[in-house]
């Protein structure tokens, strides 16, 4: 008995194994689809939210702050953002192309602005998110971008790639302009390998 129990609970691992490559393969056929005709880079389309569930990990944290207003700066498809439950919730990223495919895929309940961290407008935001990208810009181009909206907000969620990591990367960030400014709050790496997600409260 023990032993069929146990043979059942590994098909039924196995089985959720294969749904869940099957749903990543038919995930990338729909959002390359959706590149093609918006334009957009190939790699948002690599990588839908079912190869990256670290997603819904960071949605949850966020909505778990009860915040009213959540501002995303490169924020794709808007797959994390339209996770989160905020009253207002706005999205920007640089590539016009992902944006306007971004308001398709998530209608109006969230805000898609063209844009970096320049064109953040809102005057009090609760959570600010700069995740998956800033790797590629170095310490002091994130600190001019980021200083002069600490004022405004009220926690800020980075991540940091651990030097260890396999995968190349440009820049490696410790936040260090964050002392004195912001104190860490939580960090978690919501399953990914050699990845940091680092929840920082403003003003403390």
């Amino acid at each position: 008995m023990l032993r069929r129990k146990f043979a059942s609970r590994v098909h039924h691992y196995r089985q959720l194994g294969v749904r869940r490559v099957v749903r990543i393969a038919v995930d990338r056929v729909a959002l390359g689809a959706l590149r093609r005709w918006y334009g957009f880079a190939p790699w948002h389309s690599q990588s839908p939210t079912s190869a990256r569930p670290y997603r819904l990990g960071l949605a949850a944290l966020v909505s778990s702050l009860h915040p009213r207003c959540v501002v995303e700066v490169g924020c794709g498809l808007g797959a994390i953002l339209s996770r989160v439950t905020a009253k207002e919730r706005f999205g920007y990223d640089v590539d016009g192309a992902v944006i306007r495919a971004a308001r398709l895929l998530r209608g109006r309940s969230v805000t898609f602005i063209e844009g970096g961290f320049e064109s953040v407008s809102q005057p009090a935001i609760d959570v600010l998110i700069a995740v998956n990208w800033i790797h590629d810009f170095p310490p002091e181009q994130i600190e001019r971008w980021l200083s002069p909206l600490l004022p405004r907000c009220r926690y800020i969620l980075l991540d940091a790639i651990d030097r260890s990591s396999p995968l190349s990367y440009q820049f490696y960030h410790d936040f260090a302009f964050l002392d004195g400014q912001a104190a860490v709050v939580r960090t978690d790496a919501f399953g990914e390998a050699h990845r940091r997600f680092i929840l920082y409260e403003v003003g403390r």
